[in-house]
């Protein structure tokens, strides 16, 4: 019988596993195609795989982060070291963002995604060795999710991608890497390690995001006259505003530009309005400039230093936690404040100093 550790490696797509045809590149019609190309794997772990989706990470969608959450849910408790996510990598931070909301802080296994620059069958590029990286990663101690590309391993709700060719595709704007990749996996102080077997508590399993998110982001001359038709659409739950800066949102000196009623008159029909900022690592926490204060007097709820994926998953997760309080009875004319309560909240390191170790809890409801 083998010794070696097993983990279970969730295929997704992307372009670690697709083919080139005539010069262009599609997703394999065979995915089980995938692991032969890194037949040294076998050296180092057993592989339950899990053909999960055939995409292009440009296709992904909420629904997608659902039915990746729960299959690693599904499979928690057999005895797998960790997990692996092959995924494409213009939406892997998306996505790992939507799994660490899922799963929580009570995660005590490793999630790692990863993925690829190039295809597989160039053969100094980084599929295979990004593969292998990851899966050495997954037999680590760690007990968030995590994406682990090129020399870095991050965490997942803190990275963004920074270059579209080099090897070096991610980058963490406002935490620092959770361990380096050399002879050995290097875990850093600030890394979330698995705790004892009488710590450990399950999981608050939450895998809905919500529908209806408006995004736009905000450029000199935009006229918020053109998308305040889009935002007072039934189907518009909340709107994102991309900023400029440190959240700043132009005001009332840009005339006819001014974003201050917008944000008056969206959330006066009951929908919520959030502002990311456009640089990584950008704060919209504490900004003393005028444009930025004048967003949130006018009722836009800020996002810290999180990135604008993180910002924008933990949104649509907010929106559907607030949903089910609202079945539960929540009244209605609270929503709003539920949402504030939540957006304001780290709930799994998401935002925040790199000196705040724990993140805090979002009060019930029913008690405040």
């Amino acid at each position: 019988m083998s010794k070696k550790p097993t983990i279970c490696l969730v295929y997704t797509g992307g372009t670690i596993g697709m083919v080139e045809r005539n010069g262009v590149l599609y997703p394999p019609d065979d995915p089980s195609d995938f692991l032969e190309m890194a037949p040294e794997l076998d050296e180092l772990v057993e592989v339950d795989a899990v053909f999960l989706l055939n995409k292009d990470s440009t296709n992904m969608n909420p629904e997608d982060w659902t039915q990746i959450a729960t299959a690693i849910y599904e499979r928690r408790n057999h005895g797998y070291a960790g997990f692996v996510v092959a995924h494409g990598t213009d939406t892997m931070d998306f996505t790992a963002s939507a799994l660490a909301f899922a799963f929580g802080p009570k995660l005590n296994f490793p999630i790692v995604l990863t993925g690829a620059q190039t295809n597989p069958h160039i053969y100094h590029g980084d599929a295979r060795v990004n593969l292998l990286r990851g899966s050495k990663a997954a037999l680590e101690p760690l007990a968030e999710v995590v994406i682990a590309f090129g020399d870095y391993i991050f965490r997942g709700c803190r990275a963004q991608k920074k270059d579209e060719r080099r090897f070096d595709a991610f980058e963490s704007p406002a935490f620092p890497v959770v361990a380096y990749v050399t002879e050995n996996i290097e875990l850093q102080p600030l890394a979330r390690l698995q705790r004892k077997a009488d710590q450990v508590k399950e999981v608050d399993f939450r895998p809905t995001y919500g529908d209806g998110i408006l995004q736009v982001s905000l450029v000199p001359g935009l006229e918020p006259d053109i998308i305040s038709v889009a935002a007072a659409h039934p189907k518009c739950e909340g709107v994102i505003l991309q900023s400029f800066g440190a959240g700043n949102v132009p005001d009332k000196h840009a005339g006819r530009f001014s974003f201050e009623d917008f944000i008056r008159d969206v959330v006066g029909l009951g929908k919520p309005v959030i502002i990311t900022s456009q640089f990584p690592g950008g704060s919209t926490l504490a900004s003393r400039y005028a444009p930025h204060l004048a967003a949130i007097q006018a009722g836009a709820i800020p996002t810290g230093n999180m990135t604008s994926s993180a910002a924008a998953v933990k949104f649509r997760w907010v929106m559907a936690q607030v949903d089910l309080e609202v079945k539960e009875g929540l009244p209605r004319d609270r929503r709003l404040e539920r949402v504030r309560d939540w957006m304001g909240n780290p709930y799994t390191g998401e935002e925040g100093s790199t000196t705040a170790r724990f993140t805090r809890t979002v009060p019930d409801w029913r008690s405040t």
